[in-house]
């Protein structure tokens, strides 16, 4: 895809994503849809190379979430969840904290992203592992139902499928946009595919850690209606056995109860029993004789045939009046106009003779509230009902969770239904932090772990072309030395004989200028001008370059130097020799030569002359009077037919 239009591709999806954003917030107004929006200019921003204006939409898009993502780190005991409820309110009445705050794995991968923003999507400061942890994050929320598959979650992690679609658009349009800035990184993708590992390790344990949060919550808010309901089969067993012992105790007398025995038996169940509304005694043909409280409501009960004021009852009374068994009612409206429960057990004197049957009425308001009174209101709503019907209740039905928990309570021959709703605060501040915690430390981990391996990789790849680069400086030193090294030497030799030129002759003459005797000698090729013509330049060449490496040879075995002075002509320095010395050297050259067997075109070998001057006074040295002197020598060896070797000297 070429550059221009991947630009254009990515703006286009920006644009796009801006749109879909500000249509969600239209719709569905929240803290997911506000934060898409202000991402979404902050990434044209970034198109249009307006930098300045991205860093304050991110920083605000990041302000923003900072409220929400601290609601779900800090502890209870830091900031209670009342607290951050009563923040919502103050900014919105009416408001819960969900309303003022994202889902917590929206929050988080809007964050990386505003963060990698307002990086500058640079690579070096881990704005790829944002991109990817945010993209991850993401993608793990389009599968939150499958994270939950046998609890209801009490907090929603994820965001609804549109916010989705246009936060995974989003990302996107970013990665299209830097993508051919971060291929360039070769050394990127060691670091980034080990930080999103961790990454993935990071949201697999606050996976485990968050499932088994709210499943250990979920047990711990159901011990409140399980502590309740164990606590009313106990306060039914033991008020039961108290009402058959209380029906036994007139088995002792052979005459029914009076008042006073009655009120006197009575007031202990009654006091340990509160919700015990009426405790009557009632004769065979089901009259009430016997009340107690005598309350004026019990009172104006005395004398009544129940089977006639209260025929819903009569199924449990006939059989408790005849002494067959005991029973009690349905949940019926009770004579003293509460609803209740009332339990009928046959009373039999000394002689076993049933002579009726004791009546026990059960409020249920003061049942309940005996059970309920110790429980706090904020918690939850907690009901007793049958039948569809609510006989108690107690609590905060405002805001409820998710949870519900129904347990049945065995009362007489009827099962109720005791049910409890805890509240959404509560639960929440139950909710331990330790899962959000672990998500936040191991995204921070990975980015270290990303920052770390990204660094020293660069710094590799650095020092690799650091050494890279030394290496080829040292090469090119080498080969400039090398060229140095040719080009000096060229400066001091022939091209052709490689023996020292007349420049590096004269240098060493210098050298040697004060050293006594000193010696020179001046050779010439004889008739040299005749190979040129008549076996070429090439062949003429040849000839040199061999007279040249035998002068040398012998002239360096003597401590001396042997140099083409021009043409055909070599020149030999030779300190520490005298005149006869020099001579002898110089026709000992000679003789090499012609025993070289260098032919003319005619078969005859090539001869030299030589002319050889001495020093030996310590007089002013004069070269140009010692080169005058060897080349009159050497005129007038040639001019004496060649093929020798003449001496001069300088007084001459």
């Amino acid at each position: 895809m070429p550059p221009t239009f991947r630009s254009r591709f990515a703006l286009t999806l920006a644009i796009a994503v801006l749109m879909g954003a500000t249509t969600l917030l239209w719709v569905t107004p929240g803290m997911t849809a506000l934060a898409l929006w202000l991402l979404a200019l902050a990434q044209l921003a970034v198109m249009r190379g307006a930098w300045p204006v991205m860093c304050l939409l991110a920083a605000g898009t990041l302000g923003l979430l900072t409220p929400g993502i601290l609601s779900y780190l800090l502890p209870e005991a830091w900031v209670a969840t009342s607290t951050w409820q009563l923040l919502a309110e103050q900014v919105l009445p009416g408001a819960t904290i969900e309303t003022l705050r994202a889902p917590l794995l929206t929050t988080v991968a809007l964050q990386l992203n505003a963060l990698a923003l307002m990086l500058h999507l640079r690579a070096r400061l881990g704005a790829p592992l944002l991109m990817g942890a945010a993209a991850l994050l993401t993608s793990l929320q389009a599968m939150e139902s499958a994270l939950h598959p046998e609890l209801t979650p009490l907090l929603h992690y994820a965001t609804a499928w549109p916010a989705l679609l246009i936060h995974m658009a989003l990302l996107t349009a970013h990665v299209i946009y830097v993508y051919p800035y971060w291929c360039s990184k070769r050394y990127l993708s060691t670091a980034l595919w080990l930080a999103l590992g961790l990454v993935g390790l990071s949201l697999l344990l606050w996976q485990r850690l968050h499932l088994e949060a709210e499943r250990t919550l979920y047990k711990q808010a159901e011990t409140r209606v399980q502590s309740v309901t164990t606590q009313l089969n106990r306060e039914i067993t033991d008020h039961l056995d108290a009402m058959r012992r209380f029906a036994r105790t007139w088995e002792l007398q052979s005459e029914p109860p009076s008042y006073r025995q009655w009120a006197h038996q009575a007031r202990g169940y009654q006091r340990d029993f509160n919700y015990l509304i009426n405790i009557a005694f009632i004769t065979p043909d089901s009259g009430i004789r016997q009340v107690y409280p005598a309350t004026p409501a019990n009172l104006s009960l005395l004398g009544l045939r129940l089977f006639d004021v209260q025929p819903a009852g009569r199924s449990a009374l006939e059989p408790a009046l005849r002494g067959v068994r005991e029973g009690s009612t349905e949940i019926i409206e009770l004579l003293q106009g509460e609803r209740g429960m009332i339990y009928y057990l046959p009373v039999m004197n000394a002689q076993q003779a049933h002579i009726g049957a004791t009546a026990m009425a059960i409020s249920f308001p003061l049942l309940a509230k005996s059970l309920f009174e110790q429980l706090p209101d904020t918690e939850g709503l907690m009901q007793w009902h049958a039948d569809g019907q609510v006989l108690a209740q107690h609590g905060d039905a405002s805001r409820p969770g998710p949870w519900t928990y129904h347990h049945r309570v065995k009362l007489g021959d009827r099962t109720l239904t005791l049910s409890d709703q805890p509240r959404r605060d509560h639960l929440l501040s139950q909710l331990p932090r330790l899962p959000t915690i672990s998500l936040v430390l191991g995204l921070t981990f990975a980015y270290l772990v990303y920052l770390v391996i990204y660094s020293f990789k660069r710094l590799g790849y650095q020092h690799r072309a650091m050494l890279q680069s030394n290496t080829s400086l040292q090469q090119e030193i080498r080969t400039r030395s090398q060229l140095q090294r040719e080009i000096e030497w060229l400066a001091s030799h022939d091209e052709l004989t490689g023996i020292p030129n007349r420049r590096h002759f004269l240098d060493h003459v210098s050298a040697h200028r004060s050293k006594r005797p000193l010696s020179l000698a001046l050779f010439d090729i004889d008739h040299f001008k005749r190979v040129n013509d008549q076996l070429g330049h090439l062949v003429g060449d040849d000839y040199l370059a061999r007279m040249a490496l035998m002068g040398e040879a012998l002239m360096e075995q003597h401590g001396g130097i042997f140099a083409r002075y021009g043409g055909e002509e070599f020149v030999a320095l030779l300190p520490g020799l005298d005149m006869e010395a020099a001579r002898k050297l110089a026709d000992t050259l000679r003789l090499q030569v012609i025993d070289a067997g260098l032919p003319h075109a005619d078969g005859e070998p090539i001869t030299l002359s030589a002319g050889v001057v001495s020093v030996t006074d310590p007089q002013p040295f004069d070269m140009t009077r010692m080169m005058q002197t060897a080349d009159k020598a050497l005129y007038r060896a040639k001019r004496e037919g060649r093929n020798q070797v003449a001496t001069g000297s300088i007084g001459d």
